[in-house]
């Protein structure tokens, strides 16, 4: 389970309060801003969002994985979200969002990560789970990280 021994305690946010692409990608990098691996929090964020505009990782089924390897960055890092509302990513109605910081040296576990996520997520069932998550922690487990 990369994604559990990687991300034990994933930050979750529900019901964020974002209109845009750029809100949510914001909001949910700042739920990072504290953590030890964000060496610059406003570095990461600006890469995400110049991630975004080059090629914005869409899984479909209103999942989104905005992401960005940099050097602002020690640590792979990551955080969830589900808006109540799905928010225009580059056309796609998004709901969930699965955030992530990588550092260059880390690519190779970022890459078995979100492929062993996008599995997890290809399943409509849990995609629903988490949208009817109750509590971060019930998110998390939904998400088969408890």
């Amino acid at each position: 389970m990369l994604i559990g021994a990687l991300c034990p305690s994933l930050p979750v946010a529900l019901d964020l309060d974002a209109g845009s692409e750029e809100a949510v990608i914001r909001q949910v990098a700042g739920m990072l801003a504290e953590h030890p691996g964000v060496k610059d929090p406003a570095r990461f964020v600006e890469a995400v969002l110049a991630r975004q505009k080059v090629q914005p990782p869409l899984l479909g089924g209103g999942v989104a994985l905005p992401h960005a390897r940099c050097g602002a960055v020690t640590q792979i890092v990551a955080a969830a979200a589900r808006v109540p509302e799905p928010v225009d990513f580059h056309g796609v109605p998004v709901q969930l969002v699965f955030l992530f910081g990588v550092p260059p040296h880390a690519v190779t576990e970022y890459l078995e990560m979100t492929a062993e996520l996008a599995r997890r997520l290809r399943d409509p069932r849990r995609r629903q789970a988490l949208l009817e998550a109750e509590d971060p922690e019930t998110f998390r487990c939904e998400l088969g990280l408890s």
